[in-house]
């Protein structure tokens, strides 16, 4: 761990042993002990919390490499054979540690080293010497050095900054002191007091534990700043409309934006649409075809799903393109079908030709416009209503479209049924006397929601019976039950309402006669 250039560590290390020699020579007092004991448990502090905070970083890198294998599963198999030589080597000096533990016990009192006795040396040089040559026991422990030194320069070949480091604080070669050389392990071990010897052992694995980290972290980090190189750049134009005329003005944003074509997404649905990423999710990017839609604008809108730390993250895809009519499309149009109806909401599609839906200026009373080339109509009083259209195209040309007439109608008059059946029915008086009366327009182009106000009802031989609701009363079930087979039951003078819709006055409903069956 000597050579001509040092590590921080390695230089603190070497002022350490100075001050141990030194104090040696002069009796160490128990201050002093203590202070080296201190050092050891502030090593001891840091170690422990180098343990939780790589396997938290490891763990990072685990679920990573799940959710992005292309991307991370290579380098969480290196990252887990780091931490295996980083534990091996740790429990080979844990085992030197132990022996001064066991020969040292904690005080019960203070539950520290009892530094005041590790000021002598023989312990560690009888169990890794023998004379003045290293034992079986001090050979072992240079193995592992050697082998933990020589696997993380294998694993981390590209990372010339850690090696470094490494190779300042493990490289096991011979040192020269005063012009004679000396081991590794008689430099660092021989003729140390105890409670050194255990501050320098800490040291060593407070360094294993940093080194995992930086190599772990520098992981994460490198896949990062791979993702975010220039090469990973693409162009991009977006262009501030889909849909041109001749001699419009384009308007464009340019721009780069960052690809990934390792991180898959778990899911892409695009329009209602889900994306079979095999075959349509290429280079980073979806490739998606469609057929365009009706005339005006037509959204393009869904999301990319990623799964990050077992959650589902979505990124909303938002666009629209413009439909506009082609020069070779016919307009064709049934001038007597112009017709909207008073009393319910009139969808209306509005466009020019080569021109945005957003460049149109639409009148006519009751007209609102809802998105795109979607309006809606709430006919007023009166039996016509004009709507115009006038657009400006890019090039500020003034585009204006002859008014166009649509006649007001009101809506017709409801129909009777009961069980779903119209006119005439034919059934028991008992089930007549647990039927609902309905109302609704079987023939009419909007599905509109009636409610049953109130009916009459007439049973042959029986006085005109009004019942409110729409269901039998016991007044009405009573006369029914007077009825005999054949007779006919006329129910009639139905008011009805049109559900949300109470300031419309519907006509009068169509009356409904029922036939006893028995």
């Amino acid at each position: 761990m000597a050579g001509s250039k040092l590590s921080p560590r390695q230089k603190m290390i070497n002022l350490m042993y100075l001050v141990l020699l030194a104090l040696l020579a002069m009796q160490v007092s128990v201050e002093v002990m203590e202070a080296f004991s201190k050092m050891y448990e502030r090593f001891e502090d840091a170690i422990e919390t180098g343990f939780q905070k790589n396997k938290a970083t490891l763990d990072n890198l685990k679920q990573l490499s799940v959710e992005n294998p292309t991307q991370y599963s290579e380098v969480f198999d290196t990252a887990k054979k780091v931490e295996a030589l980083s534990k091996d080597f740790i429990a080979e000096i844990d085992v030197l540690k132990n022996i001064i533990k066991q020969a040292n016990p904690l005080d019960p009192e203070t539950d520290r080293l009892p530094a005041e006795s590790m000021g002598k040396g023989d312990l560690m040089d009888e169990y890794l010497f023998t004379g003045d040559k290293s034992n079986a026991n001090g050979q072992k422990f240079v193995e592992a050095v050697d082998t933990y030194h020589k696997g993380m320069v294998t694993l981390l070949s590209n990372n010339n900054s850690i090696l470094r480091e490494i190779d300042v604080d493990f490289n096991t070669k011979a040192v020269m002191v005063d012009g004679v050389e000396k081991s590794w392990l008689d430099y660092n071990f021989k003729g140390i007091p105890t409670i050194g010897t255990i501050a320098i052992l800490s040291s060593m694995q407070n360094t294993v534990l940093n080194i995992e980290n930086e190599a772990l972290s520098n992981f994460v980090s490198g896949r990062l700043k791979q993702a975010t190189s220039a090469t990973q750049l693409q162009a991009f134009v977006k262009l501030n409309k889909n849909t041109y005329s001749p001699g419009d003005e384009v308007s464009a944003e340019i721009f780069l934006a960052s690809k990934d074509d390792t991180k898959v997404p778990s899911k892409v649905e695009i329009n209602g649409e889900n994306i079979d990423l095999d075959s349509d999710f290429i280079g980073g990017k979806v490739l998606y075809k469609f057929k365009a839609g009706a005339v005006g604008d037509q959204p393009i809108v869904g999301q990319f799903i990623f799964t990050e730390n077992g959650e589902e993250v979505p990124i909303a895809i938002t666009s629209n393109y413009s439909v506009v009519a082609g020069s070779n499309q016919a307009i064709i149009s049934a001038d007597k079908m112009n017709v909207v109806y008073r009393g319910v909401v009139n969808p209306i599609t509005i466009s020019l030709p080569g021109i945005s839906p957003n460049k149109l200026k639409v009148t006519g009373y009751g007209l609102t416009r809802k998105k795109g080339s979607s309006y809606e109509l709430r006919p007023g009083s009166g039996r016509t209503v004009s709507i115009g259209v006038t657009g400006t195209s890019d090039s500020g040309e003034i585009v204006k479209s002859p008014p166009v007439l649509f006649r007001i109608k009101d809506i017709p008059s409801p129909m009777a049924s009961i069980r779903g059946e119209y006119n005439s029915v034919r059934m028991p008086k008992t089930s007549l006397m647990k039927s609902t009366v309905a109302a609704g327009l079987p023939d009419f182009d909007f599905d509109l929601k009636l409610k049953v106000l109130s009916f009459k009802i007439k049973v042959p031989g029986k006085p005109t019976l009004i019942v409110n609701g729409r269901k039998m009363n016991a007044q009405a079930q009573k006369i029914i039950g007077t009825a005999k087979k054949g007779d006919i039951v006329n129910i009639f003078g139905i008011r009805a309402g049109i559900v949300g819709n109470s300031s419309y006055k519907l006509k009068e409903v169509l009356p409904i006669s029922v036939e006893i069956s028995n």
